[in-house]
């Protein structure tokens, strides 16, 4: 198979990033969408994503794109898809639907429809009734519903790539890391410059750092993905690429921090950076962002960080007060370093932007969860 349609899905606000990703690892022309990319490349692409991207959440197989009015047009659209190359006929399958807009329908709906619309294609070509499993396909379909538009993928990947497996240690406000990856691309991080998370967490972007720097594949702790079960890959290519690629990967030590405050999201944090083996390159302490007498010694050149929102917990003296005591130990310390920030409580912080007077360079909304999000770039 060649010249196979894809497109891979990803957070919402950075998909020109996980797009200039895909044309990097595929080196292949990829075109935006809202919480998607579209491209076309060959099955190799499917490993080659799966493993080493660092933005997508899932990567899909596109086997229908089109426009629709109802949700009979659906089904004939999807019936007319030849499903006997994609499961087998002792496989079980089921349908995720999202849907986005204004419809006399639901999710479920479109689920049910082009659950039967498979059945009944499958019957018509193989003469087989093929089986709906929710709780444990063996394949999963993906449909998206967006105003007019309708899209069906394979799904290849299974669960969010944005799950590494390093993570032993959750914490209660932790990023995604394919946010955390996108905010170091924003940063333009020079690896062999010092770089620090000064409110950490759980260490996922000093991790995500560390796999940049060393040239790791992001998704090498991966034990499972969804294309295993896909009968016409070879899971062989799939293994000797995935050696080939650790092969090149670098053992060199970065200078990459993290700083907690608290001492139980530290020890997470020394936690998750073991499982991901990145604890010879990533140096973390305890320490308060908002005094820069407690951050390294080092000259750091960019800093990236998750700060508190105020949604779980509102810092004494309000969240104005807190991204304007931060920003100052910045200045303080690293006056003309870039900073990549993301929040929820963004008129907080403009606010305390103003007051501190800290130049804005680059602005984006983003998706962060259920949470309407921005991620500044600034000059410190």
């Amino acid at each position: 198979m060649t010249d196979i349609r894809f497109f891979a899905t990803t957070s919402t606000g950075i998909e020109d990033i996980a797009s200039s990703e895909v044309e990097m690892l595929l080196n292949v022309k990829c075109f935006p969408d809202v919480g998607k990319v579209f491209f076309q490349s060959n099955l190799e692409a499917i490993y080659i994503l799966n493993l080493c991207s660092s933005t997508l959440n899932k990567v899909m197989i596109c086997l229908c794109r089109s426009y629709f009015e109802n949700l009979n047009q659906i089904y004939y659209l999807v019936k007319q898809v030849d499903f006997s190359q994609y499961i087998l006929p002792n496989q079980s399958f089921a349908v995720e639907s999202e849907r986005y807009g204004v419809h006399d329908f639901t999710s479920v709906d479109v689920s049910r429809v082009v659950g039967q619309a498979i059945i009944d294609s499958y019957l018509s070509s193989k003469s087989v009734r093929i089986k709906v499993n929710l709780s444990s396909p063996d394949i999963t379909f993906l449909s998206l519903v967006r105003n007019n538009e309708f899209i069906l993928g394979l799904n290849t990947s299974g669960e969010s790539l944005h799950k590494r497996n390093y993570r032993v240690y959750e914490h209660p406000a932790a990023l995604k890391s394919t946010i955390a990856s996108a905010m170091l691309t924003i940063g333009g991080w020079d690896h062999n410059k010092p770089l620090i998370d000064p409110m950490c967490g759980s260490a996922t972007i000093p991790i995500e750092a560390a796999f940049k720097a060393r040239r790791l594949p992001p998704n090498y702790l991966r034990k499972n993905y969804a294309f295993y079960k896909i009968g016409f890959l070879n899971l062989k290519d799939f293994e000797n690429l995935r050696e080939k690629l650790l092969s090149k990967a670098n053992r060199n030590v970065y200078k990459i921090f993290g700083m907690e405050k608290y001492e139980r999201h530290l020890k997470g944090a020394i936690m998750n950076c073991s499982n991901a083996g990145v604890s010879d390159t990533v140096f973390l302490k305890l320490g308060d962002a908002t005094r820069s007498e407690t951050y390294p010694s080092e000259p750091f050149d960019t800093i990236i960080v998750n700060p508190p929102y105020g949604v779980r917990m509102v810092p004494e003296g309000g969240m104005k007060r807190f991204y304007t005591l931060f920003l100052k130990a910045l200045r303080e310390r690293f006056s003309g370093s870039k900073l990549v920030l993301i929040t929820a409580a963004f008129r907080r912080f403009l606010e305390a932007v103003d007051e501190v007077d800290v130049k804005i360079l680059e602005e984006r909304n983003v998706l962060h969860g259920s949470l309407n999000a921005k991620i500044f770039k600034c000059e410190i």
